[in-house]
C-alpha cells in the first residue's frame, strides 16, 4: 500500500460528531491524518491521526511565508480555497509520503482500502474532483501546479488575494479552479466518485454525483426508505427494491450543513452505527432483512429544510443590511 496521508486544518469548535469521524478514520489503518487545529477539547485520536495544535493566526503566517504577494485569510472558512496548496504550505509534514489529499470533518469515513488502491495503480496525478475529499500524487511537480497559468490567469493569486470565497478548490459549477489547470497541463486526472455525497436541501437522504462534463450535481434515483450503516468493515446504503434487502457500499459519506445529533456513546472503538438524516444510532449488528431494516430504520422530528431556509434568509437580510450600510 502506497502511503497516504490527509491534510486537515479546522479551527473552532469540532463537529459534534468529530469522536465517530476518527472512529472511523481508525478503521482505515493504511492512512493517516494530520489535523491542525486551535481546539483543546479532548477526544480519542487513533494512532493514525495525529492532531498539531496551531493557532489560526500562526497558520496564517506560514501560509503567507510561501508566497510573495500579500494574502487574504481573515476567516477560517476562506481555508476551502487553500486547499489545492497544501502539498506546498506543509510540504515539511508529507515528505516521504507518495500521496497527500484533503478531506471534510462533516464526513463518515467507510473502508478506503476498497476503492483507493486501484487508483493508486494508475498513478494519477489528481484523484476526485469535489473539495470534501481529493487526492495529489507527492512530488515537487504536482504540488506545485495548482501555481501555473490557467488560460492566461494565474488563478491560485487571483483566489488567495480576496476574502471572496471563489471555490478555487473544486470543480463545482465552475471552470476556473484547479482541476481545469491540471487538465489544461495535461495531468492525469481521476474523476469519477465514490461518495455518498448528500443534496443540502431535502430533509431525507438523496445522493447526488457531480457531472463533470455539464458542470453541475445530477440527482440519483435512490428508494425513499434508506439506511446508511458504518461498520469497521466498511460504509454501506441499505434499502429495499423488488420486496428484497439490498445494499451498496461507498466510499464515505458527506453530511454537508446537516446538523447531527449523537444517540449513542461516540467513544473511541464504536465503529457499528446506523446514519439517518438528522443523527447517528448505535447498532449491534447490520440488518439482515426487511424486519430488520424497518425495526432499526427510525424515524424522527427533522426539521432541517426549515432550519436551511432561516438560516440562508437570514444571511440573506445581514448581507443586504451591510450592502446597505456601505452607500450610505
Amino acid at each position: 500500500m502506497r502511503k497516504l496521508c490527509f491534510i486537515v486544518p479546522y479551527f473552532g469548535e469540532m463537529p459534534n460528531y468529530f469522536q465517530l469521524f476518527l472512529n472511523s478514520c481508525a478503521s482505515n489503518e493504511n492512512y493517516n491524518w494530520l489535523i491542525f487545529t486551535d481546539s483543546t477539547k479532548k477526544y480519542s485520536y487513533p494512532k493514525n491521526v495525529k492532531k498539531i495544535y496551531m493557532k489560526f493566526s500562526t497558520l496564517k503566517e506560514l501560509i503567507q511565508s510561501k508566497f510573495d504577494f500579500p494574502i487574504k485569510l481573515t476567516s477560517p472558512k476562506k481555508l476551502c480555497d487553500y486547499k489545492p496548496a497544501f502539498g506546498y504550505i506543509f510540504e515539511d509534514y508529507i515528505k516521504g509520503y507518495d500521496y497527500w489529499g484533503h478531506c471534510d470533518l462533516d464526513t463518515i469515513m467507510g473502508k478506503l482500502d476498497d476503492f483507493i488502491p486501484q487508483l493508486l495503480k494508475k498513478k494519477y496525478d489528481k484523484i476526485f474532483t469535489l473539495g470534501h475529499f481529493i487526492l495529489y500524487k507527492n512530488n515537487l511537480e504536482n504540488n506545485r501546479r495548482f501555481m501555473k497559468r490557467y488560460r492566461g490567469v494565474y488563478l491560485f493569486k487571483k483566489s488567495f488575494t480576496t476574502d471572496n470565497i471563489t471555490v478555487f478548490d473544486e470543480n463545482y459549477q465552475n471552470d476556473t479552479n484547479v482541476n481545469s489547470i491540471f487538465i489544461d497541463d495535461n495531468a492525469k486526472v481521476y474523476q469519477g466518485e465514490f461518495s455518498f455525497n448528500v443534496k443540502v436541501i431535502p430533509t431525507r437522504f438523496i445522493r447526488i454525483v457531480y457531472n463533470n462534463r455539464l458542470k453541475k450535481p445530477i440527482t440519483c434515483q435512490i428508494p425513499k426508505e434508506v439506511l446508511i450503516v458504518h461498520t469497521s468493515e466498511g460504509l454501506f446504503e441499505l434499502y429495499i427494491e423488488n420486496n428484497k434487502l439490498k445494499g451498496k457500499e461507498f466510499m464515505y459519506i458527506h453530511l454537508q450543513q446537516r446538523l447531527m445529533r449523537v444517540h449513542m456513546s461516540s467513544q473511541q472503538g464504536v465503529y457499528t452505527f446506523s446514519i439517518i438524516p438528522n443523527g447517528f444510532y448505535k447498532l449491534n449488528a447490520i440488518p439482515q432483512d426487511i424486519f430488520e431494516f424497518k425495526k432499526v430504520r427510525k424515524r424522527t422530528l427533522n426539521i432541517h429544510r426549515i432550519r436551511l431556509t432561516f438560516k440562508w434568509k437570514l444571511l440573506k437580510l445581514k448581507n443586504l443590511i451591510k450592502t446597505n450600510i456601505r452607500r450610505i
